[in-house]
């Protein structure tokens, strides 16, 4: 079970920038949904790529998760300053931390008229307690390998007991989406429900109108819905794989949303007044890494010489540019409770670098870095690094790989490079996004000492929020003296949307949108 908690995990992590695969399955209406928007009051968002299912569970992906949010609604969002509610009335912690009350809100309805009760959460925490049937929520259910309990305590109450402390765990509930115990008859294998997967019964602002997979996803307003009523009437994700071309659509008014991939699309748009540009901070932490097991770090002194060599703010600008991302500073991204901003970081010393080339022998030897092409911004950086390790007498090689090879290759135990580029979701509570790139659980070759090894279990049994920033302020210069990363750029999330778009910037999450309700047209 542990390994399998810790490979859907592991998906998440990667998934903010890989593009989920096209599949054939659908259930659709013949016609495609109207591509025009300029008179209707309907938000059209062109995305690369499309789910095969709609069944949230089942999905991974970025553009998964972002064509099925207006779907699904979460049971509340909990960040360091409040606690959002949505399906949930209430969430309380007994004084020890071990139970969790949760209490839903009376007369919720599922996309089909059927009521929302306290039978649908204990199937939902069913669903991801069975190892076999591809749920991707088994955090709600273990706490490390270790199973929760959990019972009905009346038509809308759950009690959850916990096996030991977990400070990250209320947090990590209050995203669990539910699923309709109905519509699957209750069975957990629901993998096996293909049919069921494709009805997209939710419990979000919008329901199912239209679906076909690879091409459209369309929802209309859901008129029994408990929250604020939506002011969009239709929310429309159109698949459009060429960037492109969703570009041209864009201009057209074909679509009023898409992703923006670079600093020159980004400045295409400014100073058009009927396209607005939004940058929110996306949650991700992109960084460099040592191959533990290239023999090149037997000598830890070259991993100092490297670090030294390195200037994280010319990469990104370099790289990135200035919408794009930002320079980081710790293992924690700038959307990560507890983050500090005030931590220096790794700073540039060539003149030390310089020094320790020559010490350790790096002067007359070649490196090999290795990154994954499919992945913005990682050439760039490539081609940045290797100039910088090259002015301090570091000679790199550089090699771009397809995304399969490159996940195979550096988390094996391959011998045959030095360094490599890779990132992670950093969104949150960094116990349930972070810990487990650091602690073993994900199975990443890191260096990691005993002692932050300690802090991440502090940090994760530690139920005071002012503790708790304390231990993760130490863990985070901690992980700067380790060595275990050099953190290059926290990427931001940047799209374009017509100006008329209004309620975007309100609550500032990463895939958008947490709440469609907060969006309008002008």
């Amino acid at each position: 079970m542990r390994k399998r908690l810790c490979s859907v995990l592991l998906c998440l992590a990667m998934a903010a920038v890989m593009l989920a695969g096209c599949g054939s399955k659908e259930k659709s209406e013949d016609s495609a949904p109207d591509a025009d928007t300029s008179d209707t009051n309907e938000l059209v968002m062109g995305v690369s790529s499309s789910v095969t299912n709609l069944n949230k569970h089942l999905e991974s992906m970025k553009e998964g998760w972002l064509m099925l949010g207006a779907l699904y609604d979460e049971l509340y969002m909990k960040t360091e300053s409040e606690t959002r509610y949505y399906l949930a009335d209430s969430v309380e912690v007994s004084d020890d931390g071990m139970t969790v009350t949760l209490k839903l809100k009376d007369k919720l309805k599922w996309h089909d008229g059927e009521a929302i009760t306290a039978d649908d959460i204990m199937f939902t925490l069913d669903v991801n307690a069975d190892p076999d049937n591809g749920a991707g929520y088994a955090n709600a259910v273990y706490i490390g390998d270790k199973p929760v309990a959990y019972k009905k305590m009346d038509d809308l109450t759950v009690q959850i007991t916990l096996p030991e402390p977990s400070a990250s765990y209320v947090t990590i509930l209050g995203r669990l989406p539910l699923l309709p115990a109905h519509v699957y008859g209750n069975d957990t294998d629901i993998k096996a429900h293909s049919e069921e997967n494709l009805k997209g019964i939710g419990s979000g602002p919008y329901k199912l109108k239209a679906f076909k997979s690879g091409e459209y996803l369309e929802l209309e307003r859901f008129d029994d819905y408990y929250g604020d009523r939506p002011s969009i009437d239709k929310v429309v994700y159109k698949v459009i794989p060429d960037t492109s071309a969703q570009e041209v659509a864009l201009q057209k008014g074909e679509i009023n949303f898409m992703e923006v991939y670079s600093q020159t699309a980004a400045d295409m748009y400014k100073g058009d007044k009927d396209i607005t540009v939004h940058t929110f901070p996306e949650g991700r932490v992109n960084y460099l890494a040592c191959n533990k097991f290239s023999d090149t770090f037997s000598d830890p002194k070259v991993k100092e010489a490297i670090y030294a060599a390195l200037d994280r703010e010319e990469i990104v600008k370099g790289a990135y540019g200035a919408d794009m991302g930002t320079a980081a500073n710790t293992i924690f991204s700038n959307a990560t409770q507890y983050y500090d901003k005030d931590i220096k970081g790794y700073e540039q010393d060539t003149g030390k670098a310089e020094k320790l080339v020559k010490e350790t022998g790096l002067d007359g030897k070649t490196l090999k870095l290795v990154y994954n092409q499919d992945r913005a911004f990682m050439k760039e950086t490539a081609l940045i690094v290797q100039q910088q390790l090259k002015d301090v007498g570091i000679r790199l090689e550089v090699e771009g790989m397809e995304s399969n090879g490159f996940f195979d290759r550096v988390f094996g135990d391959a011998s045959d490079y030095d360094l490599y580029f890779n990132g992670y979701g950093a969104f949150g509570d960094p116990d349930e996004v972070i810990s487990g790139m650091f602690d073993g659980t994900w199975g990443i070759n890191l260096e990691v000492s005993d002692e932050q090894m300690d802090l991440w279990k502090q940090g994760r049994a530690a139920a005071d929020d002012t503790v708790r920033a304390g231990i993760y302020k130490e863990l985070q210069e901690k992980a700067i003296e380790d060595m275990s990363v050099y953190p290059i750029a926290y990427p931001n999330y940047v799209f374009a949307a017509s100006s008329s778009l209004q309620g975007v910037d309100e609550l500032r999450t990463n895939p958008v949108f947490e709440d469609y309700t907060k969006l309008s047209f002008q």
